[in-house]
């Protein structure tokens, strides 16, 4: 029956066409790496990438949990839609704080809702976005949508130092970055607290970095050569590697978990 009124629909040059099912911002529940939270799925870019199922095999979420104690204070630079921020919350405690630091104005807004939704008290977020220097950093709306921050004409944001949220919000035991490419910008304005050596999770998107000018070996000489640690690349998520090793190639995509050795 179905075919018979396709073909009559089609005879008067009409395609009929399924409607997709609408989206519906939603909340669910997390567990991994040991901490429990809800979080909410507020767009389908969210439904795409926080799957509760598939984030439990993650080797990064176990290994940023290695890497996190009790009462430390985290500088997260890249929050997205806050799913890190939560898990960095239940791992610091009440005693511990984290400060998310996210550009895009939507994406923070979700961030900030993640907060309510859990009713945690030791984490805040700032919209703005991490560099080199102060000033203003300006988005294309393609760059929003793929996650880049870009140099260029769009909506424009205020752009700060890792160093000058450190001299406020800080000390900070521990800095985490994901910031699409941008990572060479951020490490140089964080020359201060790189060099108390905080224990740090470092995206480093290596095909991406070249958008600004800079390779992923770039990044790396910013940071002190005594770091040591594991690393997780995105061709096999559920494997963890040392670092540095053989294996590691810095142009590609990768999740590298640091100390001080």
């Amino acid at each position: 029956m179905k075919h018979l009124v396709q073909r009559a629909i089609g005879r008067f040059g009409f395609e009929l066409h399924r409607q997709r099912p609408r989206f519906v911002p939603h909340v669910v529940p997390v567990s991994i790496a040991g901490v429990d939270f809800q979080f909410w799925i507020a767009d389908p870019t969210g439904e795409k990438w926080y799957k509760p199922e598939e984030h439990k095999h993650l080797a990064e979420h176990t290994e940023t949990a290695r890497l996190v104690r009790p009462g430390d204070r985290v500088l997260e630079v890249g929050a997205h839609h806050g799913f890190m921020t939560m898990l960095l919350s239940k791992l610091v405690g009440e005693r511990g704080f984290v400060l998310a630091v996210e550009p895009s104005s939507f994406n923070a807004m979700i961030a900030n809702a993640q907060i309510g939704l859990n009713r945690v008290t030791n984490c805040q977020v700032v919209q703005a976005a991490i560099s080199d220097r102060k000033g203003n950093i300006k988005f294309s709306q393609r760059d929003l949508e793929d996650e880049r921050i870009a140099i260029g004409d769009g909506i424009e944001v205020p752009s700060i130092t890792a160093d000058e949220l450190d001299a406020v919000f800080g000390p900070f035991d521990m800095l985490k970055i994901d910031v699409q490419g941008f990572e060479y910008q951020v490490l140089r304005g964080a020359e201060n607290l790189i060099h108390r050596r905080p224990r740090m999770v470092l995206e480093l998107h290596g095909q991406r970095i070249a958008h600004y000018g800079h390779t992923g070996k770039d990044v790396l000489a910013l940071l002190d050569s005594r770091y040591t640690g594991t690393f997780v690349s995105w061709d096999a998520r559920d494997k963890v590697y040392p670092f540095p090793d053989g294996r590691f190639n810095p142009e590609e995509f990768a999740s590298l978990f640091l100390s001080r050795s």
